[in-house]
């Protein structure tokens, strides 16, 4: 009997494993939306931080810039 007890264990376990991961997933999920994904504007990008940079010192224009930034993958807004 002893191995249908540890069977039954593990299903407990799994069971109590399943019921805490669901709800932090979908609150993970939940935080991802509404904060617009993993999008790049939340990490530091020095690239980016570069141009802004250069461009602020007056080294390139605007259109240098604005190309530079969207080579890197941002949107003008």
């Amino acid at each position: 009997m002893s191995i249908l007890g540890g069977f039954i264990g593990l299903i407990v376990f799994g069971s109590i494993l399943l019921a805490l991961a669901i709800p932090i997933a979908i609150i993970w999920l939940i935080v991802e939306v509404i904060r617009g994904g993993t999008g790049r504007r939340d990490r530091y990008d020095p690239a980016a931080d570069a141009l802004r940079y250069r461009f602020a010192r007056g080294e390139i224009t605007q259109v240098e810039f604005e190309a530079g930034m969207r080579a890197l993958g941002y949107e003008k807004r």
